[in-house]
């Protein structure tokens, strides 16, 4: 059955149980409940000199990498998001979907059940998003601004994973209705299916003041992520060759070279190696926050001040196995999730044939090095509504760090001195290692109340370092990158209509 047969189906169904929800609050409603919102926008991607949208380290962070080099602005539905529930006395079932120009893709399913005895513990159970700070859990359609932070995007690509939840919060009429809490045993590989045996753990505990006629509000909260990733060692790719090559886990650490320079390099921990065919290595993903929002009523209508702050350990994969060509260094070595869209497939995606067939598993589908590095990223939002109108003014810093032990011009890369000095170390850095930046300035007009009007405007700003631009091949697939010795040219402009209901 083609795509849209299948959509034209669900919609149909979806009408057919769907309810007049009117002004009531979800808690009191019973039986099944149609809901959805539809994001249609318009950009424009101020492209960097001599690299083009695809290049990952842009415009992804801006609603997703524009199709081509060639491309700097686009409309397109960001999100076409439909949810059915299901609520009863003390459970609930969600089903939500994304349509867009993109196709059919499944956001939730879960189903929710809290006991009935003091009615504070909810199980959750299915695909849910993972319950780590603010950002992740606020709807889009809530949300002050077109995405969330670079930060956030790049340590949780698509907000959800699969696994188990249990939430804690009390009864409105409690004294300890401030406190709540939720601790997740996830997958850990996203939306994707699971490729190891590790299950990672993830939860918040959050204390909210003040009630929604309050003056004043604030929250605060605390997160954790716990995870692991699966190392993979694996023979050379050869059926006549016996010897076993290791494919290493990289750490970032100080290292001198044999006529007594220092500097911070990756290393191969050569310590980490596993016999061929076994599960591999076990590496840590942690990382910790901590969150908090203060809202204040005034004549001058509604201010809400919101922020977090993200630190940890980030183990990323190299496609590649030689990690020294200059390729490789200004595009094939990254900092994102190793479960996120922009490693192509879940990771790690190993499944060697047996006997072993090169022809059948390739350098496009599974991955080699692992490099591990510290980070620090965070956002601060600042949200005006003027007076007793409907125009809100938003205003929002962000950044992510991903390797926080190095900066400005010890990130460095020396194509020639690579070659040409055998005694220098090698440190493996890259435009991976790089800070960025993002200013946003945005106004909101709340049309009615299906209706949203968003203008936004993010100011993208690099780290400074000793990378120089490299010019590439494209006849090969090599794409060319603008350096970083300045500030690239790489801010972009939303325009979007947002209809809800």
């Amino acid at each position: 059955m083609k795509i849209q047969q299948i959509t034209s189906i669900l919609i149909i169904v979806l009408f057919s149980f769907s309810n007049a929800i009117g002004q009531e609050k979800e808690s009191e409603k019973k039986g099944f409940v149609f809901t959805g919102y539809v994001q249609a926008q318009y950009q424009h991607f101020f492209i960097p000199d001599t690299t083009g949208a695809a290049t990952k380290h842009f415009a992804h962070f801006s609603g997703g990498n524009f199709v081509n080099r060639f491309t700097y602005d686009r409309f397109t539905i960001r999100r076409g998001r439909i949810a059915l529930k299901h609520l009863g006395e003390n459970h609930k079932a969600v089903f939500s979907f994304d349509i867009s120009e993109r196709g059919l893709g499944v956001k939730d399913v879960y189903l929710d059940y809290t006991e009935p005895f003091i009615k504070s513990f909810t199980l959750t159970a299915g695909m849910f998003n993972r319950p780590f700070g603010q950002e992740i859990e606020l709807s889009s359609s809530l949300r002050e601004t077109p995405e969330r932070s670079r930060v956030v995007q790049t340590l949780f690509p698509n907000e959800r994973d699969l696994g188990f939840a249990l939430g804690f919060k009390m009864p409105e009429e409690s004294k300890l209705y401030f406190l709540n809490a939720k601790l997740a045993v996830i997958n850990g590989n996203g939306t994707a299916y699971e490729t190891d045996n590790y299950k990672d753990w993830t939860g918040r505990i959050g204390l909210d003041f003040g009630k929604e006629e309050s003056k004043i509000k604030a929250k605060i909260g605390f997160s954790f992520y716990k995870g692991y990733i699966n190392h993979i060692h694996e023979p050379v790719d050869t059926v006549s060759s016996n010897t076993t090559t290791k494919y290493y886990i990289y750490n970032f650490q100080d290292v001198e070279d044999s006529t007594g320079r220092t500097k911070k390099s990756f290393v191969m921990d050569t310590t980490a190696s596993f016999a061929a065919g076994t599960m591999g290595g076990k590496v840590n993903r942690d990382y910790m926050g901590i969150d908090g929002e203060l809202t204040l009523k005034s004549p001058f209508g509604k201010l809400i001040i919101r922020g977090e702050y993200i630190w940890g350990t980030q183990p990323v994969a190299v496609l590649y196995k030689d990690v020294e060509q200059a390729y490789i260094i200004h595009n094939g070595m990254n900092t994102f999730s190793p479960t996120g869209p922009m490693m192509g497939v879940s990771w790690p995606m190993y499944d060697q044939p047996q006997p072993y067939n090169p022809v059948g598993v390739g350098p496009v589908n599974k991955f080699h090095h692992t490099f591990i590095r510290r980070f620090n990223g965070g956002y601060l939002y600042f949200i005006q509504e003027l007076f007793e109108t409907k125009h809100q003014i938003v205003f929002k810093y962000d950044w992510y760090d991903p390797n926080s032990e190095i900066e400005g011009k010890d990130i460095t890369y020396d194509e020639e001195l690579y070659s040409a000095d055998p005694t220098y170390v090698k440190p493996y850095v890259s435009p991976a290692d790089v800070k960025f930046e993002t200013i946003g300035i945005g106004f909101n007009y709340f049309v009615n109340d299906n209706i949203k009007l968003c203008i936004y405007y993010e100011h993208v700003q690099n780290e400074k370092v000793d990378i120089e631009a490299y010019q590439g091949d494209i006849r090969l697939g090599r794409m060319p990158s603008p350096g970083f010795t300045r500030d690239i040219k790489d801010d972009a402009f939303t325009f979007r209509l947002q209809y809800k209901f």
